[in-house]
């Protein structure tokens, strides 16, 4: 029975991972996905050669084992950086993300060490043989895997938490989030409950439960459904940030130029930017206007959506206190500019300048670094 449950899954996810490549062309957050589920599916794979072809097959191929069980120390980062993509349509993988992988090539580079110097026998006499060297390693990589389930989950749901107490705060002129709120909840969450099943499968096996098989299907089980819907809606729906798009064609042209003017005045001409709690629906109010009228007019004329417009103002503005009272505290030209938070204005200014506060003070705001050419 858990022989064909996997199987099928594998099967099942060989397909959605093919969907998603193709969903990933254009959307980084659907290409990362798809990285996830191929990994899953080639660990999974190999995996399910040893459970259909029997030990015979391990016996021909021991190092077959070592090949996919450091795949196991990818799942849980790649999914982190998934989930970070959720968080914010603007993450990027950096080098910096390739500490997350470390125990995977750690493993990797550990587990062929073994096989040049000892070879195919010493393995396969050594790596199910309780209380060997071997065996313990090959153990290790699974702690490793719990370990990872503890410490990615908790900072997740702490992210989470810090994203939800941000929404019921005034507007907030941050990266905007990648999915709905509901259902980057959904992914957390749903993500957490898998990995406790995994966790509590873990215990079973080392406590030799007779309930051991039971939860096995049961969390192979769940994990398959809560990807299959993971995957189902990121194939099948736009993105948020495409859905909360304004459509093109609610306005003329014409309209649009003049409420964009209405907007300029009010905005910048009457400094309404320096506001930190600055909101949509304060400038709709003020313009006797719709908010989507206004979200339009500026993302089709300025090239460029509300958050942006308003901290290119802040940012321009923070310049020329930076260059007119050169004594004057950083931290001060970010209040007076309209910023209330300190990581806010440092991924806004090197965002629209290129430079930090202290560069432009030294350089000055040139033409390549000025906010006024940015766009």
């Amino acid at each position: 029975m858990e022989k064909t449950v996997h199987l099928l899954i594998m099967y099942t996810m060989l397909v959605l991972t093919l969907l998603l490549f193709h969903k990933g062309r254009k959307h980084p957050r659907s290409l990362m996905l798809a990285i996830y589920a191929s990994v899953e599916v080639l660990t999974n794979g190999l995996n399910s050669l040893t459970l259909s072809a029997g030990w015979d097959f391990f016996v021909r191929v021991p190092f077959s084992h070592f090949i996919y069980k450091p795949l196991y120390c990818l799942w849980v980062p790649l999914f982190y950086f998934y989930v970070r993509y959720c968080f914010s349509s603007d993450f990027e993988l950096k080098k910096k993300h390739l500490i997350h992988i470390i125990p995977f090539f750690a493993f990797q580079i550990f587990f062929l060490m073994i096989w040049v110097v000892k070879g195919d026998h010493y393995i396969l006499e050594n790596l199910y043989k309780p209380d060997t060297f071997l065996f313990r390693t090959d153990f290790a990589v699974d702690i490793t895997v719990k370990v990872q389930y503890l410490f990615y989950n908790f900072f997740i749901i702490w992210s989470l938490i810090h994203v939800e107490k941000k929404i019921n705060l005034p507007q907030q002129f941050g990266p905007p989030l990648g999915v709905d709120i509901r259902w980057l909840r959904f992914i957390v969450y749903g993500y957490a409950l898998g990995c406790l099943s995994g966790i509590a499968l873990f215990v079973s096996v080392l406590i030799k439960g007779p309930v051991t098989s039971v939860i096995n299907l049961v969390s192979i089980s769940y994990f398959f459904l809560f990807f299959f819907a993971i995957f189902y809606n990121t194939i099948t729906h736009k993105h948020f940030n495409e859905e909360v798009k304004p459509k093109a064609a609610l306005l003329p042209n014409h309209e649009m130029q003049l409420l964009m003017k209405r907007i300029e005045e009010l905005v910048a001409g009457k400094k309404m930017y320096l506001e930190p709690e600055l909101t949509l629906q304060q400038i709709a109010t003020a313009l006797n206007e719709k908010e989507r009228n206004i979200s339009q007019a500026i993302n089709t004329i300025q090239q460029r959506n509300l958050n942006d417009y308003i901290n290119s103002l802040r940012i321009e503005h923070a310049c020329q206190l930076l260059l007119t009272d050169k004594e004057k505290p950083v931290f001060e030209v970010m209040y007076e500019s309209g910023f209330n938070n300190k990581g806010t204005f440092n991924l806004a200014f090197k965002k629209i300048t290129g430079k930090t506060p202290t560069q432009i003070r030294e350089s000055g705001c040139n033409n390549s670094s000025s906010p006024s050419n940015i766009y």
